[in-house]
Parts: C-alpha cells; sequence; structure tokens
C-alpha cells in the first residue's frame, strides 16, 4: 500500500515574539510526524529572533529550520523564501501567532487524498482565541459562509455545542467529520485564514506569479481565489486550529460582539478589489501556463467569474505587462492607513 507523503511548514513571523513560541510548539506536536518546519523571522524589531531561537533550542527539533532575514520582505516574500527550502509534495502556511491542533496535518491529508477529486486547497474552520488562548468564539462564522443575509432560523445540531468541565475549565467539542467539495469560487464564498489551508506545492509554485512587493499581504485570500477558480477547494468542517485575536497587531483590530462581526475596524472591500485585480492579471500574464495546466475552458471561465467580480471587461488578446508602478501606488494606498482582516486574512 501506498504511505501519506511529506508535508512542508513555513511559519513566516514578524513581530510576534509574544506568540511565536507556541505557534513553533504546535507544529512540532503534530500526529504527523513527517513534516520540514522553516522558521522565517521577517526582519522583526522586537524580541522574535531571541523567542524563535530559545524555542528551537527546547525543542531540539531536527525537522525544524531557521531562516532569519534582514530586510523586511512581506507576507509573499517570506513565505517563498522559506518555501525555497522545501521539496515537499503539500505545504502549509502557519501564522505566528495561531496555533495549530495536533491533528491539522493528518486530517487535511487525508481530506486532500480522498478518492472523490483532487483539488489544489483544503481549509478548515477554526477556533477564535485571545492572546491567553482563552476560547472566545468556537467558530469563526465566515467559514464557509456564502451569504449571511440568506440565513434562516434553525436548530444549533448538539454537536456543535461543546461540554465544559466545571473544575479545569477545559472545553472539549465533539469530533465533526464532514468536508465539502467546492467546484468554483465565488465571490459571495469564504475560506478562512493562512493558518487553516493546505496547499499543492506544484500549484502554489504555478500561480505564485506577482512580485512579492506587490502581495506583501493577503497571501491567503490570492490563493484561495486562484484554487477556486482553478481547481475548486474542500472545506473541513471542524475547527483544525486556534485563530489569536490578541489586538496587538494592525489587522485583528476589533473584538468578537458576536454575529457576523468584522475582526477589523476598517474596509475590506478595497483590499478585495486589489488582491482581485491581481488575480486577474496573472490569469491574463501567465494564461499560457493556466490554460496548459488546466484546460482553456476552465482558465476562460475564471477569467469571466474575476471580470464579473471587479466589473471589468473581457481580457484583450494582448498580454498585458506588470506595472509594478501603479501596483506599488495602490499597495502603498492601501499600507498607508493599515490593512484590514476580515474573512481571507494575510499576515506579514
Amino acid at each position: 500500500m501506498p504511505t501519506a507523503p511529506p508535508v512542508g511548514v513555513v511559519i513566516a513571523n514578524h513581530n510576534n515574539g509574544a506568540f511565536v513560541e507556541r505557534t513553533m510548539e504546535s507544529a512540532a506536536r503534530q500526529s504527523v510526524r513527517d513534516l520540514t518546519v522553516v522558521v522565517v523571522d521577517d526582519a522583526s524589531t522586537d524580541d522574535s529572533d531571541e523567542a524563535i531561537r530559545r524555542c528551537l533550542a527546547r525543542l531540539d527539533d531536527p525537522r525544524f529550520r531557521y531562516l532569519p532575514l534582514e530586510t523586511n520582505l512581506g507576507q509573499a516574500g517570506a513565505l517563498l523564501r522559506g518555501m525555497a527550502g522545501l521539496d515537499t509534495p503539500f505545504v502549509c502556511f502557519l501564522d505566528s501567532d495561531d496555533v495549530w491542533y495536533e491533528d491539522f496535518v493528518a486530517r487535511h491529508l487525508a481530506v486532500h487524498l480522498n478518492a472523490d477529486f483532487p483539488v489544489a486547497m483544503t481549509y478548515c474552520d477554526s477556533h477564535i482565541i485571545d492572546a491567553n488562548g482563552r476560547l472566545l468564539a468556537g467558530t469563526a462564522w465566515w467559514f464557509d459562509s456564502s451569504d449571511p443575509g440568506a440565513w434562516n432560523r434553525r436548530t444549533v445540531d448538539p454537536a456543535r455545542l461543546p461540554t465544559v468541565d466545571p473544575s479545569s475549565g477545559t472545553i472539549t467539542y465533539p469530533s465533526r467529520g464532514g468536508a465539502t467539495f467546492h467546484p468554483q469560487w465565488s465571490l459571495a464564498g469564504a475560506t478562512n485564514t493562512t493558518a487553516s489551508m493546505m496547499l499543492r506545492r506544484s500549484f502554489v509554485d504555478l500561480v505564485m506569479a506577482p512580485p512579492t512587493q506587490d502581495l506583501r499581504l493577503y497571501v491567503d485570500y490570492y490563493l484561495s481565489t486562484f484554487a477556486g477558480l482553478m481547481t475548486g477547494a474542500i472545506a473541513i468542517d471542524q475547527p483544525l486550529y486556534g485563530y489569536r485575536m490578541h489586538g496587538r497587531n494592525g489587522h485583528s483590530d476589533a473584538t468578537v460582539p458576536g454575529g457576523a462581526y468584522n475582526s477589523s475596524s476598517r474596509p475590506w472591500a478595497p483590499i478585495r478589489d486589489y488582491v482581485l485585480q491581481m488575480v486577474q492579471l496573472v490569469l491574463r500574464t501567465e494564461s499560457t501556463a493556466l490554460c496548459r495546466t488546466f484546460g482553456e475552458e476552465r482558465h476562460a471561465e475564471a477569467e469571466a467569474l474575476i471580470a464579473a467580480a471587479i466589473g471589468d471587461l473581457p481580457a484583450p488578446a494582448d498580454k498585458p505587462r506588470w506595472r509594478p508602478e501603479l501596483l506599488l501606488a495602490r499597495a502603498a494606498d492601501l499600507l498607508g492607513g493599515g490593512l484590514p482582516r476580515r474573512r481571507l486574512r494575510g499576515r506579514s
């Protein structure tokens, strides 16, 4: 019988010295042991380097490698630098202030290797936790959502209710094993954060075409959009990690008031449109490779969906070139006020 493939993990850290050790430890505790973990420090200015080195010494785990960067590259640049040291067919990107549960990699591998249909990306639900790891919400409301406005009254499934130990305060949820295949991307759909995903390395190599300075944040939205467009994606209906809202970064600066809340006080639409325009540009500039890999029909459908989403005209016959001066100017405008975090978040 065949054996499971190895998995590569990149932990890109920037100024998360208060949390990165717990993040690294959660990767080390994975039930799947065939991992290679690259920790990239993206030119942090806090005590991250000291924390990372301290954790590496404590773990004494040969599966871990450390790559400190002298210049800040942003999320895409740091992830690609870390991925360059991996030769695994599957990769995961673990945000340096989140924590995986022990069966994260095992569950994602099982879903990726299903006997129904192979996809580029799997993603899962999350718990929302605070700076101290205390539970704030049992789900990310945006996970796998399509139209919150269409929600109806419903009975809450008992399988979604936890047991609270009155003496220790420990919260235990029943196991949930469902997975849903989404064959096509939708603007109304949502996946989850970077730390929720496992991707095929060959897919990431194919679509990560933009200059990294133009994708300093929101790699998750970029990759999840492309995965939905070109292969579809599978949602794992189970919280397999803790998504930390600690309020001390520039993104999760809001609270958890309940409802379809926004974890950021800043608007999402400008970021969404910027990333979708980047996806559209790559669909055009890399059309030959994408058509060869996924077929002309799938590529044309992807172009039509993105054009409709951003209200653009069909792609011209000639392939436009990257215009970094325009993208950088747009990115500077967005970064000037601090980028928000919302359904599909990215971190640097």
